[in-house]
């Protein structure tokens, strides 16, 4: 599954900088948060997406993901519930939807 999100989000890395307002570590936190499953620790990771979601200009389908991947890489279910559901709201790409389905199933 997170492989599939990984693939899903590349082709939003040119627009992650555009949507997310500029602070030091962007660049590092987007690798973390998007390529960093089974290469960094997943606490990490949940900071990573954390600082992205944090930073967002706006909420949208690519914070969506944000939320995801960190619903993904968190040992804490009732966050993983409630970032599972706010992807939710924000994705807008079917196939995303149906895993953030399945997210909600695991954790809520």
């Amino acid at each position: 599954m997170r492989v599939f999100l990984i693939l899903s989000i590349f082709c939003f890395g040119v627009l992650a900088t555009s949507q997310v307002q500029a602070y030091e570590g962007l660049e590092k936190d987007y690798a973390t948060c998007t390529q960093g499953g089974g290469k960094v620790p997943n606490t990490q990771i949940v900071k990573a997406c954390t600082q992205l979601i944090d930073n967002a200009a706006k909420h949208n389908s690519l914070t969506g993901t944000f939320f995801a991947l960190r619903a993904i890489a968190n040992t804490d279910k009732a966050r993983n519930c409630q970032d599972a559901h706010q992807a939710k709201k924000l994705l807008d790409n079917p196939k995303l939807l149906e895993l953030t389905n399945q997210l909600i199933k695991i954790n809520c």
